[in-house]
């Protein structure tokens, strides 16, 4: 028999749940039987508890670890025996909000912080990626610069476009207005175009970041509006259901939630494209691989208003990858580099 202080406990638990807008979720003959050890005393071992209680629920309660909890949590109280049982399990609901807060917060793009938490997320990632002598395997290859390959699923690869909005690519845009010739610039358009259509049809998560930096710059009053320069270009538009995020950094990872939004849906390694290859380009690179997302650059759906500036920023992603030394860290170091014909090829390959 359930002891009349844990019956007690269980009716006030169900007064305390209806106030949290939980009652329709449990109810009071829901609850049988339990024991639990995770949650007791440290300086003591938890009481063994002849009956067990059950907690039932759909689905949504389960996948946020409230029947876990609620069984862990009756279990201490009757251990305890606290004065206040509801206060005691009011104390531990606040205590498990905040360790969840913190554990969100480790895969929050922006701020960043030296935590230990943050530190073992990387060290998890960097030992996972390891732990294969070609990184995460794929159902393809793409055939990259130095004899080099880079593994793809559509299932954990993303196709990240950087900033290919009006204002970068048309004279009459807020940066574009600044140069006399766009040529350079708007000669990864018909790359970025293909490699868009592959994608989609390949089934690849597809990301876009918009750019309120203008040099130094922050034009935030753009974000939210229907402004045609800081729109994505008609071209580039985002289809329903792709990930776009408004970033105030040059990189897309810093100021934005895009890695909280590709790790949701499961990406490991991302294709780049877009534009500048020497600015936005290059540091969504670096900040990529600083989260240890794998990076394949493909150089003819990128571009720059300096063809040498773009030639330039491929050597300083790809050029230290290449080296005898980087093999294990493939897209690490800072990038694969790639062609669009050369993506299209192993995406055929799936077929």
């Amino acid at each position: 028999m359930i002891s009349v202080t844990v019956t007690k406990i269980l009716r006030g638990l169900h007064f305390l749940l209806k106030t949290l807008s939980l009652a329709a979720l449990l109810e009071p003959s829901h609850f049988a039987q339990s024991r639990s050890k995770t949650m007791a005393p440290k300086k003591r071992p938890a009481a063994k508890i002849e009956e067990s209680i059950t907690i039932s629920g759909g689905t949504y309660i389960e996948e946020h670890g409230l029947k876990d909890f609620l069984a862990k949590a009756l279990a201490e109280i009757e251990d305890q025996k606290p004065a206040d049982p509801f206060k005691h399990l009011q104390t531990l609901l606040e205590e498990n909000g905040s360790k969840k807060a913190k554990k969100d917060a480790c895969w929050m793009a922006f701020p960043s912080p030296g935590d230990v938490c943050y530190r073992e997320a990387a060290r998890q990632r960097a030992d996972a990626i390891m732990a294969s002598p070609d990184g995460f395997p794929g159902v393809a290859q793409i055939v990259c610069n130095g004899e080099r390959s880079f593994p793809i699923d559509p299932k954990d690869t993303a196709l990240v476009l950087i900033d290919m909005q009006t204002d970068f690519l048309e004279p009459n845009g807020r940066v574009g207005g600044h140069y006399k010739d766009l040529t350079a610039v708007r000669s990864g358009m018909p790359g970025c175009e293909r490699l868009l259509k592959m994608c989609r049809d390949a089934g690849l998560t597809i990301a876009h970041s918009r750019s309120s930096r203008y040099g130094s710059l922050v034009r935030s009053e753009l974000v939210g509006t229907d402004d045609e320069g800081y729109e994505l270009h008609p071209t580039f538009r985002a289809r329903e259901g792709e990930i776009v995020v408004d970033k105030w950094t040059f990189g897309a990872f810093a100021s934005t939630f895009l890695e909280r939004e590709l790790m949701a849906r499961g990406v490991k390694r991302i294709l780049l494209c877009g534009v500048l290859t020497n600015v936005c380009v290059f540091a969504t690179a670096s900040q990529a691989v600083d989260r240890f997302i794998s990076v394949c650059l493909v150089q003819d759906a990128c571009a720059a208003f300096n063809t040498d500036w773009h030639q330039k920023a491929l050597d300083l992603i790809n050029q230290p990858q290449t080296q005898p030394g980087h093999k294990r860290a493939v897209g690490l170091y800072f990038g694969e580099v790639t062609q669009v014909d050369k993506v299209e090829a192993a995406l055929k390959s799936l077929k």
